[in-house]
């Protein structure tokens, strides 16, 4: 038994002009649709970032008030754009351990309230009296927080 086998027709291979420029087309369409999303994504991995950042230092703060057995604050700048961890705040000697400029990192970024305080007592506990227990991070719009529960336990409000 005899069979015939498969020949593609003759002629040129590849694309045409026309068919180049209509999948270039329609790449355009679908990028010009993602890039917003992808701003929006960027804005709010930056504000989960710098409070990621923020919440860390906070632990950081209320573990020196523990091994230190005195207490230890975050201080927001007035600008709020930087703040800075001080340990034993009302002492003869206060000692600023750390500070951070998030506008280096994290440009348009600004924490509040500023001027601000959270502060914790020798315990680890939030120390109410003249200071703040929920600290937010805004850019371009967006707002996320994060909060202070009086036991000093940190939770993220994104």
């Amino acid at each position: 038994m005899h069979t015939t086998a498969y020949h593609p027709p003759r002629g040129r291979g590849g694309f045409s002009l026309a068919e180049i420029l209509i999948v270039l087309v329609i790449m355009g369409i679908a990028a010009a649709m993602a890039v917003p999303r992808l701003q929006g994504l960027v804005k709010t991995s930056s504000i989960q970032g710098a409070l990621n950042r923020v919440a860390a230092d906070l632990s950081y703060a209320r573990i020196r008030a523990i091994r230190t057995g005195s207490r230890a604050q975050l201080a927001i700048a007035s600008d709020g754009k930087s703040y800075r961890v001080i340990v034993d705040p009302s002492g003869a000697t206060p000692d600023t351990t750390k500070t951070v400029r998030l506008n280096l990192d994290y440009p348009d970024l600004v924490l509040s309230p500023a001027p601000g305080v959270v502060s914790f007592d020798s315990r680890g506990m939030l120390r109410t009296t003249g200071g703040v227990n929920v600290v937010r991070a805004t850019k371009q719009g967006r707002t996320d927080s994060l909060r202070v529960s009086g036991v000093g336990m940190i939770y993220r409000d994104y």
